[in-house]
């Protein structure tokens, strides 16, 4: 992704955030404002994607049975007793 093809835009910021821009190409020795906003953007899709994965999670979580709570609950009570004896032995 990174040797895409640029395609230029533009955006205006508050002047705050443009500091704060030029501030990071200064400390971090990034070529350009576009480089610091490029890494922004693809750090803030991570964090969507992450924030995407822990709902699915919450969802599965919340609509198990309760069969299926208990059921796990059981697994965890035998893994944990395994694993005790292991490190016992």
């Amino acid at each position: 992704m990174r040797d895409a093809v640029k395609e230029k835009v533009t955006v205006s910021l508050d002047a705050e955030l443009v500091k704060l821009v030029d501030q990071e190409v200064q400390a971090h020795h990034v070529g350009s404002r576009s480089g610091v906003v490029e890494e922004a953007l693809r750090l803030w899709r991570l964090e969507k994607q992450r924030h995407a994965i822990e709902q699915g999670v919450v969802a599965y979580y919340q609509s198990r049975t309760l069969k299926e709570q208990r059921e796990e609950r059981a697994w965890t009570r035998l893994a944990s007793r395994q694993a005790q004896r292991l490190w016992d032995d």
